[in-house]
């Protein structure tokens, strides 16, 4: 079965969010190396870091996400934001290294009214900038269309893959999939799709959010796992997949502990229940 875990702060210690993790039954999580709508990180003791890494082993909590600042914006209309997006996820590579994790999950940017083309060229500008060196892997979301901005068809994630010179990989996310107008109701279509254009072990992580907002209305707006407009149905039929095998589900829904609790329960139950099956 895929890692299940949810989005943790990491205010209180990394350690703790091992001590989450297993309040909560999960064996994965995600979290911000630094402020979400800001550019302020928080430098980690290496007693810290230590402390992290070894109950991580001990408790076999891995494939771990780290998700960039929603700030960023390698597309920008200001080189100088351009300049400190680059500048930020090159300092949050070194950061992950240290800390042993290998997912990092990037929205790829809004043009601001230069173009989708501009757009495009200038994300792939940017993250050939970017040192992955140590094997990082960093995923380009799928996005849900609003505003400006880029990465809500996969002609555009596969234009940005193709052209930059380091590798990248994809993070699927059911509302933005939703809500940008894919049907995940033929969740297998837009699979083969993906796979024409990109190749299907390019998705490293998923994320699991129904969705607030009608089908293709551009809107990104999280609702918790079946009660939203997407659905139990297509969303279990989406992270039980069997081409998406071993790609950690991360929950992003608007949730305290005990809400992650029982989504991850009742995501355990169903995969047992389909396998008994």
């Amino acid at each position: 079965m895929n890692r299940i875990g949810c989005h943790l702060s990491t205010s209180k210690g990394l350690h703790k969010t091992i001590e989450q993790c297993l309040e909560i039954n999960a064996d994965t999580f995600q979290f911000f190396p630094r402020n979400p709508r800001g550019s302020k990180s928080r430098l980690i003791p290496d007693r810290e870091i230590e402390k992290f890494l070894k109950l991580r082993d001990t408790h076999d909590i891995n494939e771990i996400v780290c998700h960039g600042a929603y700030t960023m914006n390698l597309c920008s209309d200001r080189e100088d934001l351009r300049e400190l997006a680059i500048k930020l996820i090159n300092e949050d590579m070194k950061k992950i290294r240290d800390l042993e994790i290998d997912n990092y999950v990037l929205h790829p940017g809004s043009h601001k009214n230069q173009g989708i083309e501009k757009g495009l060229n200038l994300i792939v500008e940017g993250l050939n900038q970017i040192d992955v060196s140590n094997g990082q892997k960093i995923c380009i979301e799928t996005m849900s269309g609003k505003g400006s901005e880029v990465g809500f068809d996969l002609n555009q994630i596969a234009y940005i893959i193709s052209n930059t010179s380091i590798p990248l990989y994809v993070c699927i996310d059911t509302c933005h999939l939703f809500s940008s107008g894919i049907k995940l109701v033929k969740f297998d279509d837009y699979l083969d799709e993906f796979d024409k254009l990109i190749g299907i072990e390019k998705i490293k992580v998923i994320h699991c959010n129904d969705s607030m907002m009608p089908f293709g209305a551009n809107k990104d707006r999280h609702e918790k796992f079946g009660k939203g407009l997407i659905g139990k149905s297509d969303l279990f039929n989406i992270i039980f997949n069997e081409r998406l095998e071993g790609r950690p589900i991360i929950l992003e829904t608007p949730n305290n502990l005990d809400g992650y609790k029982i989504e991850i329960e009742k995501i355990r139950r169903k995969f047992h229940e389909l396998r008994e099956n």
